[in-house]
């Protein structure tokens, strides 16, 4: 059996924390307020797409090998690990109270934080095209951590 090639794992690895991200971003929305449940239903939305463009990008990243494909992989691995993990106890403490909406959206950001800092990583194990296109949903990732950073503090600030 062939191995498979670091870019399709972390690419695999992408979709799941893309899904993670939507499942709770949904989920997190019925119980909160209009002004978050709107925008937790926006990203859930996004996060969607992001999903759909990693399932794409993972048929032509078949058989491709970087030039150093293990220079970083177990920093990335521990990344997409701890990622998963976050989401794992996000996803757990909503289906176990009621979060406030700064919790929530406070969640959000960490998790916005850990899929940045996991995408970046993963950039330089794939072809030039799935960079540039990397290199779109990073930027769309920090929009949503704007978003995110936005409303927090407008709650806060009252």
């Amino acid at each position: 059996m062939a191995e498979k090639s670091p870019g399709k794992e972390f690419l695999e690895i992408a979709i799941e924390i893309e899904r993670s991200g939507y499942k709770l971003y949904e989920l997190a929305a019925d119980q909160k307020s209009k002004e978050v449940r709107d925008i937790l239903l926006q990203l859930a939305g996004r996060e969607r797409e992001h999903e759909h463009t990693f399932r794409d990008m993972l048929t032509r990243v078949d058989g491709y090998i970087p030039e150093n494909p293990c220079e970083n992989y177990d920093y990335i691995r521990s990344v997409a690990d701890s990622n998963v993990f976050v989401g794992e106890r996000i996803w757990k403490l909503l289906t176990q109270k009621a979060m406030t909406d700064i919790e929530v959206l406070e969640a959000g950001i960490g998790f916005e934080k850990d899929s940045i800092l996991f995408y970046s990583e993963i950039r330089g194990m794939l072809p030039k095209l799935s960079q540039n296109i990397i290199d779109m949903i990073v930027n769309e990732e920090k929009k949503h951590l704007s978003e995110l950073t936005y409303l927090v503090n407008k709650i806060r600030s009252g």
